[in-house]
């Protein structure tokens, strides 16, 4: 936008400048940051934090789900990739003298964790413990097997 404004010097002008040069830009940059703001904080579709490491055995993905059932949890193995996901759904419903009072809350969330051939996917299990799901896969024959390779 700043190519359809005519450029001027600051120092021209006497009017404070209150926004700052970039204001009209940074609306833009995101228009709907403010509208949105109270139903980004509450929930609706996050993407659980991801923590992936590995032994010489196997590698272990660990994924913050808190508040979470084991049965609101999916977890599937399909072509290499490790996906996570779960639904949430909350209804929360007050009848007393002369007042009623509901609330409904819905989330999902979806993460896949790319781990390729190395892993034996069949055989992975999955433990959910305080909010923390950890998967652990085997790792394949072939990828326990290091290869040295010489630098000249």
């Amino acid at each position: 936008m700043k190519s359809l404004i005519p450029w001027r010097n600051k120092h021209e002008s006497a009017a404070p400048v209150v926004w700052g040069d970039d204001w009209f830009d940074r609306m833009w940059e995101n228009p709907f940051k403010n509208v949105l703001s109270p139903f980004l904080s509450t929930g609706f579709t996050r993407v659980p934090t991801v923590d992936v490491s590995e032994n010489s055995n196997e590698v272990i993905v660990r994924a913050e789900v808190p508040g979470m059932t084991e049965k609101e949890i999916d977890c599937t193995w399909n072509n290499g990739v490790l996906r996570v996901s779960g639904e949430k759904k909350s209804e929360k419903e007050d009848k007393k003298k002369g007042n009623y009072y509901r609330e409904c809350s819905y989330g999902c969330f979806s993460r896949e964790i790319p781990l390729g051939d190395a892993v034996d996917g069949k055989n992975a299990k999955a433990k959910y413990k305080n909010g923390v799901l950890t998967v652990r896969l085997p790792k394949t024959e072939s990828a326990r097997r290091t290869i040295e390779v010489k630098v000249n």
